[in-house]
């Protein structure tokens, strides 16, 4: 379980970043962005992820995963608040995510998800800490420069 609790938090992550697209341009500084949130493990150290966001990557973020939908997609000057439903295989997720944008190199994001798996569903509130670390990208450990678009 610890598992897919893991991968959950990681959608969750990857989804967050994605609240925005349809946007014509990403609405806080390009760069590198370091998502921070708990692992799901009791003890153990937060969940940190590097993501490249700019115009082009904000949307790559959504379409990425074919295996996710947001709906209810409502963005703001301050923030962005959407629905996500991921039925992938193994389980399916789906809930509600609110993101505050704080000035244009900080955002959070606070998502009410329920992971169904084997027929029992199990809810969990999930915060994510965004904050821009600079202009420049690591290929090798940014997520969206790593993941492949299929």
């Amino acid at each position: 379980m610890t598992f897919f609790k893991g991968a959950a938090f990681g959608v969750f992550a990857l989804m967050a970043t994605a609240a925005c697209s349809a946007q014509q341009k990403f609405p806080l500084r390009a760069g590198e962005w370091e998502a921070t949130m708990p692992s799901g493990v009791p003890n153990q150290p937060p969940l940190v992820l590097l993501y490249c966001l700019n115009d082009e990557l904000w949307t790559k973020a959504l379409t990425q995963n074919p295996s996710c939908s947001i709906s209810q997609l409502s963005v703001s000057l301050t923030g962005a608040s959407y629905h996500m439903e991921c039925p992938m295989k193994a389980f399916q997720m789906k809930g509600d995510v609110v993101m505050s944008f704080d000035g244009t190199a900080h955002m959070t994001a606070k998502g009410s998800i329920d992971l169904i798996m084997n027929g029992k569903t199990t809810h969990s509130v999930t915060n994510a800490d965004y904050r821009w670390k600079g202009p420049t990208c690591n290929p090798s450990v940014d997520l969206n420069l790593k993941v492949k678009a299929h």
